[in-house]
């Protein structure tokens, strides 16, 4: 007894300091995971922004340590293009509030991953890349998608909620607050193609077995069974129905009195005829 007596205030402190280590490890999850999502949006937006303005310009690169917003806010090297780098200060500011659509409400990783595809289809990034041609918004996106499952796949998912609790939650997502829409449109300095927004194009899962239903296994039954017919209607009906109308022509030949008529047979070579040929000569 007085053992345990001297024991208590250790189990005291483990039962009080249990919770706050809990605690304290899912707000660190939780705090990995939002600091992951900052560092995609900032590069989702440097690779974006890098590829409008090489397009924009044939001599120049955009500087690949503009990997920050406040980085690329003091980035002005336009050519004295005021337009264009209006359009760019606008969408950066704009496109730093996409940081905002993670980390109120639900922080699973199927938000995670909603939140960031939801930028490729925003109107703010629709406008931003309308100057490039069709095959390299296309190009763009399919790019910025395989960099965002590459971020998802270091997503800490080990405080997801269950998904009856997902469900439950869904209601209580607060909006994001992206709403502010660029004005400043820039002067097109190559060829384009027609304005129309190019949806993200969804990544097919490949490795999928085939499935095959009852429909595929009766079209291969009768697909079987055609070639068997196919075969038994050569190979016995047609020699058959070949001999018994012979028959019937020899007897109809006797009953007219003519002679019957001498067949060769299907795989008899022809006759040589070279000497038929030399008397007529």
């Amino acid at each position: 007894m007085p053992r345990l007596r001297l024991f208590l205030p250790l189990f005291l402190v483990l039962w009080l300091a249990t919770p706050n280590l809990l605690k304290a490890q899912t707000e660190s999850a939780a705090a990995t995971n939002k600091r992951l999502f900052d560092r995609t949006v900032d590069e989702l937006n440097f690779r974006t922004m890098e590829t409008v303005y090489d397009k924009s310009f044939t001599r120049r690169k955009f500087p690949v340590s503009l990997r920050t917003a406040k980085a690329r806010k003091e980035f002005n090297d336009f050519d004295g293009r005021a337009d264009l780098q209006k359009l760019f200060q606008n969408y950066n500011g704009v496109s730093e509030r996409y940081k905002n659509r993670f980390g109120r409400g639900r922080t699973d990783l199927a938000e995670f991953e909603k939140q960031l595809r939801s930028i490729l289809v925003d109107k703010n990034f629709e406008f931003f890349v309308r100057v490039l041609p069709r095959d390299e918004r296309v190009s763009l996106i399919r790019g910025l998608e395989r960099f965002i499952q590459q971020s998802a796949a270091q997503f800490n998912a080990s405080e997801d909620a269950a998904p009856d609790e997902l469900a439950a939650d869904g209601a209580a997502v607060p909006p994001a607050d992206v709403d502010a829409p660029l004005t400043t449109e820039p002067e097109e300095t190559a060829p384009t193609a027609a304005t129309t927004t190019t949806p993200a194009v969804s990544p097919r899962t490949l490795d999928r077995a085939v499935e095959h239903d009852w429909v595929d296994y009766l079209t291969l039954m009768l697909s079987g069974a055609s070639v068997l017919l196919l075969l038994f209607l050569l190979t016995s009906v047609l020699p058959d129905l070949r001999s018994r109308l012979d028959v019937l022509t020899d007897e109809l030949d006797r009953q007219k009195g003519t002679p019957p008529t001498i067949r060769r047979s299907a795989n008899a070579l022809p006759e040589d005829r070279y000497e038929d040929e030399d008397e007529n000569t």
